[in-house]
Order: C-alpha cells, then structure tokens, then sequence
C-alpha cells in the first residue's frame, strides 16, 4: 500500500472519535424510553428499512447528548488522490534531499578544518606501500580534494596534490589510481 496515498486520503477523513466504554442496557433503556416518540418511530423506520452504516453511531451520539461527527462532504477523484500522494512524496524527498546535502557540507567543511591531519594520514597510507592503503589514500583525496573546493581553497589543494603526485611518480600504481580518480 502506497504511504503517501492513504496518508493523502486520510486527511480529509474525520478524526476517529475516542473510544469509550460500550454503553450497558441499564445505561440505555431510560435513555431510550426518554427519547419522544415520534423520534423514536423515525429510528425503528429507518433501521427497519435497511441498514445504515452510521444509524447506531448517530444514536447514542443523540442520546448521550454529543453531536456525531461530521461525515466528509467533498470528494476527491482518484486522479487528485494521485496527484496530491505525487506532490507529497516529491516534498519529502526533496526535504530527504535538502538534509542530506546539509550534512554533506557539514561533513566537507568539518574535513576541510582537519586537512593538515588528513594529509599526514594520506602520506601514511602511501607509505605502507599496500595496495589497500594506496587505495584508502586516494579515496581520502578525493574527499579531500571535495572539502577544499567546498571551503573554495581549491588552489591550496592542487599545489599539495601537484608535490604528491612529484614525489610519488615512481609509482605506477599509485599515479595510476590517482588518475583514475581525475586527481590530476
């Protein structure tokens, strides 16, 4: 079942009534025997001519005093049903999406405040000379690289890449995963 829909759908319904305690016989009879007679006479007819979905709700609301509720009175098609799950479910992704870009940057601009740390790292990892390290370096970089031009520092970040890249370039493997990553 489509969430969105029947969240849509239901928001035009009526509130469901708190439910309380079934009334008892004892309770009802004089309330029932109060009631006039011609009102009476009217609800034995009517149950008598077929069932009515609200008749037993609309009485004990007229017997306790309390007002039944209110059926709908606009209906809606099927096709704006439809639309209005349709709009419902674009807000929230695009709030889904609006959250996650904000701790996207959040993220970015934590990284970027930490960079000097990340670099050491990133040199460690080169120097193990493992091909996993090599590519937790490179993944680190790329996400480094995002972080600086977040913080629009780009430039800083292309001259400490530029000294990587002249330092390590008796590594094949590694000048290799860096240009697969577009870390030129």
């Amino acid at each position: 079942m489509d969430g969105d829909l029947l969240a849509v759908a239901a928001q035009a319904s009526p509130a469901v009534p708190k439910t309380s305690a079934r009334p008892t016989k004892k309770e009802l009879a004089p309330l029932i025997a109060a009631l006039p007679q011609k009102e009476k006479d009217a609800l034995l007819l009517r149950l008598a001519l077929g069932p009515e979905p609200r008749l037993r709700t609309e009485l004990l609301h007229r017997l306790r005093g309390t007002t039944a509720p209110a059926t709908v009175t606009g209906h809606r098609s099927a096709a704006q049903l439809l639309d209005a799950a349709h709009t419902r479910r674009a807000g929230r992704r695009q709030r889904v999406e609006h959250e996650r870009a904000a701790a996207g940057a959040q993220r970015l601009t934590a990284l970027a405040s930490e960079a000097e740390s990340a670099w050491q790292l990133i040199e460690a990892h080169i120097a193990t000379k493992k091909t996993n390290a090599c590519e937790q370096a490179v993944t680190l970089l790329a996400e480094l690289r995002d972080a600086y031009a977040h913080t629009g520092r780009s430039t800083d970040f292309r001259q400490r890449l530029i000294n990587l890249r002249e330092d390590y370039q008796r590594r094949p493997g590694l000048i290799h995963r860096l240009d697969r990553r577009g870390l030129r």
